[in-house]
Order: structure tokens, then C-alpha cells, then sequence
């Protein structure tokens, strides 16, 4: 072969190669393009599919952790203080003045165990693991719109608490409701509610005046004598005068709760009752630096004498001992335990023990500093976190930790009125005596065994019952609220705190505390709880008649008669409410219904001795005249009673009678039970509802009959008893009762002007009758 085929033989092959190379190249290139395509394809599924698990983790419901992680995240953080004073409310956040007042302020350090408990109930339950609330994505919505408001007023601030921490625990007990095992470890009712009782019973013509200390004015404040001495200025009363209204002894009224100060309750769809305090104080007025100046353990009787070159902490620790007094009044006049304080940035929570209400339990949280820009928290529910020390984390523990309780009742009350002093100190402008002195810096931290510990925990956690092995050993209880007994184990005097004074030992109160249990043995038989007596039975009282053999409690009264007269019965009662020997278990026998109207409030009121059981509406002073009007149109319609209306044994005066904390009451009318709403009944059993709308119509026609027109016909005053299935009307303080007419007779020629007159009168009033009539049915319908 010569060269030039070889040569021709190799370009070929060399083409081949090449080409073959270039074939190579291409399916590589084609696979490399394929594997780009198909690695893109997978980068944009799995983009799709992160997006969709974003959009499902921000669109669907939380479970509770992640839930308290994205308020605290999303909400709580948003907190902005106004710094502008000009621009904030004026007003003295301090003003105890006339209040109840403890003698000693100390730390409650078993705060912590105590809610550590409350987190092992929740995390032990699968419920934590439920989606039932809000979504990340408007809980983010939220948050930008809290961002753009500071916090310049009690009103700014009780706006900033509802969005980050009083709809969030409501949202949350309302769930746990629905949850049958946690429903009863915790007690719920149904709901919890906030609410403000600043116009409850008032008289609607007097202006409120709640709101009254915040104001934008920068005017001159009123400023107590001994300042206006200090800066050179008058005072408004001359030094004479001020001695004297200090010499003088003080008629004690309540002061109803004011705009900022709110009471919880556990709520379900036919009772409420009172399980504690909130009170709110603008962050501007009292300051971080102001709290951790003054908080820590205090005896009150030398917080309250002013004393010459007093230091800025000294001055503090008397603002914060004045704010807590303003709660710890309302809390022990509703016989209310537990309480708190919030001013945004800072939660003082308040306990009162069931013996020692002279002392005024307090615990600090700063969930800002607590927990810091991140909870810790992950998905792993073993990892730990500071979950619980959020806002919402510690206020939801500390409710559920509340609602298991119930109000003490009016003789706990009454006996801790008379033990308790009353804060006597003009507090007018303390806090502009010290607002250019050296206050220590927020950032100063001072210790506080309870805090530290709790600081140190992490509850919300599956692992909680290991960790709370050690913190419980000492409570063999397995209920989950500890008694006071209890909490004395941990709050003994302590050497090393020297504000704090050495207890009394528990044997120099024993005997005391026997004749106290004594006493409340003596007095449990004949207070047990007793159901109402009948309408017959109360009105054989009145008239001597027979003892009703239905009435659930006719065993006491006598036999076959009643032992005691009516006038009997009241002045037995009387004494019964003013009591010589007063202990913590005193009996009254007068337990707040927590239910009121706009001019009474409602009582259960029995007879101990003679188990006689019945309703007292009861009234402040200002409405003694309606309650007086009301008591005689029920003597107007005496001929009905216990038909129609209820059985009224008259009116009682009563001295020292709180209703929840909100107002003192001087009066209380004695009357039978006469049921529930009546809407609540036709809801409960809508077949029945034509039937009792035409009790109902009956029971109006027989008041109208008597002459009387209700004028406040509303379905909450017509109630019906189940019992008997009676249909009744109540609440006639503003009835009227038309003049008598006589029978109609001869007239003289010139009488009978009157006589068209008085006809035309009778026309009127009829019409009035047939108008409230329609009224009524317009209601019901």
C-alpha cells in the first residue's frame, strides 16, 4: 500500500475520531443540559414545595408553642414606650390614698413551682401538639400594626395588652375548654373575660370620672403641703386645716375600680365568678427604673411616715408599695387571691394568702430581659426554652393557676377589713420629686431568689416531669394548685434578707388558729350550702301560714309552723351580718351571685340558724331611694306575690357588704328566688317557648291589673324558675304606680270637667299598658 492511502487512511480515521469526539462532546453537552433541566426542574419543586410548606406554616393554625414563640416574636416585641412626656397623660399612678393597705410587702418564691406546675398539666397533655390557633402570617399583620402606635396612655397601653396578651389567653382557655380532661383539671367554665367595672352601679346622671388623671394639659399639678413648702410655693390648705382633716375620723366607702383596673373572670354560659386582678399603669409614669429601685421586701408602716432627706429609693420603694396597694385593696375587698400589675414592660404578680392577708406576695417578671429577641424554642419539644417566661407564656400560666380558685366569701372579707390598716399619706406628685434624682438605670437588676429560679427552669417541655421531680418532692399533693399551707413551707423569714422581719413561730398563733377551726366547725353545719327555699315557704313566713313540705330546707324551720316571725328573721339576720368574733372562716351566710344590674347587685343570702335561703339585691348609697321605691311597689303588689313577682321580706341595712371588690353596698332588699332569664330557657328548650312566653304575658297582665306599668321591660327581667315553672318579673325601681282611682259615683254637675279629665288620664294609661305589652312580646318573639 503506498503512502498516499495510508495517508488518506489515517485523515479518515483522525475525521472519525473527531467526529466521534464531537458526537461525545455533544451527548455529553446534551446530558449535561438534560441533568441542568432536570436538576432545575428539582430545584423548582423543591422551591414550589418549601413555598408551600412556608405558606402552610404561615397560613395554617399554630399548636400552643409556636404560638407563644410568634406573639413574643411578632407582638410583644413591638413594644415602643413613648419617651416624650409632653406628648404622654399626666396624671399621680400611685395614689393609695384611703385604700386597704398590707403591712408587709415580701417576695413570693413559690411563683415559680407554682407555675411550673401548671405547664406540667399542659405539656403532659397532647393538646400541645394541636393546631388551634391564630396563623404565623396574621400574627406577623398584627405585629406591624402594633408598631406603629408607642405607648403614650393607660389607654395605649390596655390596647397593646388586649392584641398581645388578653385575646391570645382567652383564645387559648377557650380551646382548652374543649378538651375535656384539661376542661376539668384546670376548672373552666367556658371563656375568660376582662372587663372593667369603672360605671358599674353608678347613677348614669353623675359624669364619670375615671378617666379624669389623663390628660395631654401640661398645667400645674396639685402638689401635697409638704412639697409645695419644698419648692416655695402655697398650699391649698393652710397647715391648720390639714391637721385637722387628718384629726378627723373618715366615713370609708369603697372607691369603685378605676379605668385601668379590671377584673378576670371565669365565664360560662350561665355564671361567672371572679378569679383575679389586672391593673395597668403606663410605662411613663412608672418606670422599669422605678420598679426595680423600689420592688423588693417592704414593711409598710415605715414606707408610709415621711421622713427628712429621704433617698431616691426610699421614694421609690414608696411609689411601688402605693401602686401595689391600689390592686392589693381591690383584690381583698373582692376576696380576690391573686392579682397583677402590668405596665408593659414590667409584670408585678400579687398573691393574698387565705390567713395572712396582712402581706401582699409579689413576684417580677420583665419577659424583654427574661427572654431576650428569641425564645429558644424549636420544633423539638425536648430542647429547652424560655417559653414560659414570655408575657403571654407567664400570664396564661398564672390564669390557669387562678381559675381553679373562687372568691373568699363576705366574712373572710370583713375579717380582713378589720385587721388591714388604711394607706394615710397625701401622694399627690411623688414622682415628679424624683424624676431628676439618680434613679438606678433600668438595666440594673436586682436579685430575687424566685426569679433567678425561675430564670433557671424550662417547663414547656415533654421532659417537665423529670425536671420537676426535684421542685415538687417536697408536695405529695397530686392536685395541681397547692394550698396556702403549702406556700408557707417556702416563704419563712429568711437571715440573709435584712428588710425582711422574723415571723412570729407558727406555735404562738396556734391557739388562735384553733379557736379559729373551732369556730368554723361550729359554723359548717348550719352554713352548708342550701338550695333557695320555695315561694310558699317565704310567703308562710310572712303570714304565719303552714310550713311547705316541698321547700328543700323546710327541716330547720320548725314543726309544722314557722318557729321565727318575719320581724324575727331580719333582726336575726342583722346580727348575723355584724358579727363580734370575726376569723378567716367567719360566716355571713351572704355569698355574692357576681351578677348585677345598672342600680343592684345580687346576693345569697341565708338565715344559719334557721336555714331560711333567698335572694338580696343589694345597693350602694346612691341608689338607697330606688331600692326604697322598689320595696314599695312589691308591697303594691303583695296580692301577687309568689305568683307573679317574688316573695319581698323587706329591706335590711347592712354594714361593710362588698359586691366583688366594686362597690360598697348599704342596703340589700330580701327577696325569693324567682329563676334565670328567660331567654336562657326558651334557648335550652325551644319546644316550650310559646308556652312560656304566655306565662310570661300573664305574669305582666296581673302587674298591670295591680295598677303598676314595669317601664323596664327587658328579657333579663323576666325570668323563669324551673322548678316550678313559674314565669316572674323583677326589677321595678322604676316602675310607676298610677294615682288610685275610686269607683265611679253620682258627680255634680260641676265635677264632671274632672271627671272627663280623670277618663282621659285612664285612656292614657292604658295605652301605656298596651304599649309595654307589646313591648314585651316584641322581646320575646
Amino acid at each position: 500500500m503506498d503512502f498516499e492511502k495510508l495517508e488518506g487512511l489515517r485523515k479518515r480515521l483522525e475525521e472519525e475520531q473527531k467526529l466521534r469526539k464531537q458526537a461525545e462532546q455533544q451527548r455529553d453537552e446534551a446530558k449535561q443540559r438534560r441533568d441542568e433541566a432536570e436538576q432545575q426542574r428539582n430545584e423548582a419543586e423543591q422551591q414550589r414545595n418549601e413555598a408551600e410548606q412556608q405558606l402552610k406554616r404561615q397560613t395554617q393554625n399554630t399548636t400552643l408553642l409556636e404560638f407563644l414563640d410568634a406573639c413574643h416574636q411578632h407582638l410583644f416585641l413591638g413594644l415602643d414606650v413613648q419617651e416624650d412626656k409632653e406628648s404622654s397623660t399626666k396624671g399621680d399612678p400611685a395614689n393609695a390614698e384611703q385604700k386597704l393597705r398590707p403591712d408587709h410587702i415580701r417576695e413570693w418564691t413559690n411563683f415559680p413551682r407554682e407555675q411550673a406546675k401548671i405547664w406540667k398539666a399542659l405539656m403532659d397533655a397532647d393538646f400541645v401538639t394541636e393546631r388551634h390557633f391564630t396563623p404565623l402570617l396574621v400574627l406577623e399583620d398584627n405585629g406591624k400594626d402594633l408598631r406603629q402606635r408607642s405607648l403614650s396612655s393607660e389607654l395605649d397601653l390596655g390596647y397593646f395588652e388586649r392584641q398581645t396578651v388578653e385575646t391570645r389567653v382567652a383564645s387559648v382557655v377557650k380551646q382548652l375548654h374543649k378538651n375535656p380532661p384539661l376542661r376539668e383539671t384546670f376548672q373552666l367554665k367556658g371563656d375568660v373575660a376582662f372587663e372593667n367595672h369603672a360605671n358599674t352601679l353608678t347613677d348614669e346622671r353623675i359624669p364619670a370620672t375615671d378617666m379624669s388623671s389623663l390628660s395631654l394639659k401640661t398645667g400645674p399639678l396639685r402638689r401635697s403641703g409638704r412639697l409645695a413648702a419644698k419648692s416655695g410655693g402655697t398650699s391649698s390648705l393652710s397647715a391648720a386645716t390639714r391637721q385637722e382633716s387628718h384629726q378627723k375620723p373618715r366615713q370609708q366607702r369603697l372607691a369603685r375600680p378605676k379605668a385601668d383596673q379590671f377584673c378576670v373572670y371565669n365565664k360560662g354560659s350561665s355564671e361567672r365568678i371572679p378569679a383575679f386582678i389586672v391593673e395597668y399603669k403606663a410605662p411613663h409614669k412608672l418606670s422599669l427604673a422605678h420598679i426595680k429601685a423600689g420592688l423588693m421586701d417592704m414593711d409598710l408602716d415605715d414606707i408610709v411616715r415621711l421622713q427628712e432627706n429621704e433617698t431616691p429609693e426610699m421614694i421609690c420603694r414608696r411609689v411601688v408599695a402605693a401602686v401595689i396597694t391600689q390592686a392589693y385593696s381591690y383584690m381583698v375587698t373582692g376576696g380576690i387571691p391573686f392579682g397583677y400589675l402590668c405596665t408593659g414592660e414590667a409584670f408585678i404578680y400579687i398573691h393574698v394568702k387565705h390567713e395572712e392577708p396582712e402581706c401582699a406576695y409579689y413576684y417580677l417578671s420583665v419577659p424583654k430581659e427574661d427572654v431576650g429577641e428569641s425564645t429558644g424554642w424549636t420544633a423539638d419539644l425536648d430542647g429547652d426554652n424560655r417559653l414560659h417566661l414570655t408575657a403571654l407564656g407567664q400570664v396564661l400560666a398564672f390564669t390557669l393557676r387562678a381559675l381553679q380558685t373562687t372568691p373568699r366569701d363576705s366574712g373572710w372579707i370583713k375579717w380582713a377589713e378589720a385587721k388591714l390598716n388604711r394607706w394615710e399619706m397625701v401622694y399627690d406628685d411623688i414622682l415628679g420629686e424624683i424624676e431628676e434624682k439618680d434613679i438606678p438605670a433600668s438595666d440594673f437588676k436586682p436579685s430575687t431568689r424566685s426569679r433567678d429560679r425561675y430564670l433557671r427552669m424550662s417547663p414547656v417541655k415533654t421532659r417537665a416531669r423529670a425536671m420537676l421531680a426535684s421542685a415538687a418532692s417536697c408536695d405529695p399533693s397530686q392536685h395541681i394548685s397547692s394550698s396556702d399551707d403549702d406556700e408557707n413551707s417556702d416563704e419563712r423569714f429568711d437571715p440573709n434578707t435584712p428588710s425582711r422581719s422574723p415571723r412570729e413561730p407558727r406555735a404562738a398563733n396556734s391557739s388562735s388558729r384553733r379557736a379559729a377551726t373551732k369556730a368554723s366547725r361550729d359554723t359548717s353545719t348550719r352554713g352548708a350550702v342550701r338550695e333557695y327555699c320555695t315561694q310558699n315557704c317565704l310567703q308562710g313566713l310572712k303570714t304565719q301560714a303552714p310550713l311547705d313540705p316541698t321547700c328543700p330546707n323546710v327541716s330547720v324551720h320548725g314543726v309544722n309552723r314557722h318557729r321565727l316571725s318575719l320581724a324575727a328573721l331580719i333582726r336575726r339576720l342583722s346580727k348575723q351580718f355584724s358579727p363580734q368574733d370575726l376569723h378567716p372562716d367567719t360566716q355571713l351566710g351572704c355569698k355574692s351571685l357576681h351578677t348585677n344590674g345598672t342600680r343592684g347587685a345580687l346576693f345569697k343570702v341565708t338565715l344559719l340558724s334557721h336555714g331560711y335561703t333567698f335572694v338580696g339585691k343589694g345597693v350602694p348609697a346612691e341608689f338607697v331611694g330606688y331600692s326604697k321605691h322598689e320595696e314599695s311597689v312589691y308591697a303594691h303588689l303583695a296580692e301577687i306575690q309568689g305568683l307573679h313577682v317574688p316573695v319581698v321580706l323587706g329591706g335590711l341595712d347592712v354594714p361593710s357588704l362588698y359586691y366583688d371588690g366594686i362597690v360598697q353596698i348599704v342596703r340589700i332588699m330580701l327577696m325569693s328566688y324567682a329563676g334565670a332569664p328567660i331567654a336562657r330557657a326558651i334557648t335550652q328548650w325551644p319546644e316550650h317557648r310559646d308556652r312560656m312566653i304566655r306565662k310570661a304575658e300573664i305574669s305582666l297582665r296581673a302587674v298591670q291589673r295591680c295598677g303598676v306599668l314595669h317601664s323596664d321591660l327587658i328579657p333579663d327581667n323576666i325570668l323563669r324558675n324551673s322548678r316550678n315553672d313559674q314565669v316572674m318579673l323583677i326589677d321595678f325601681e322604676r316602675a310607676a304606680i298610677p294615682e288610685q282611682r275610686t269607683p265611679l259615683m253620682p258627680v255634680p254637675s260641676n265635677r264632671k270637667r274632672k271627671r272627663v279629665d280623670q277618663s282621659a288620664k285612664s285612656q292614657r294609661e292604658s295605652v301605656a299598658f298596651d304599649r309595654e305589652f307589646r313591648r314585651l312580646r316584641n322581646h320575646l318573639f
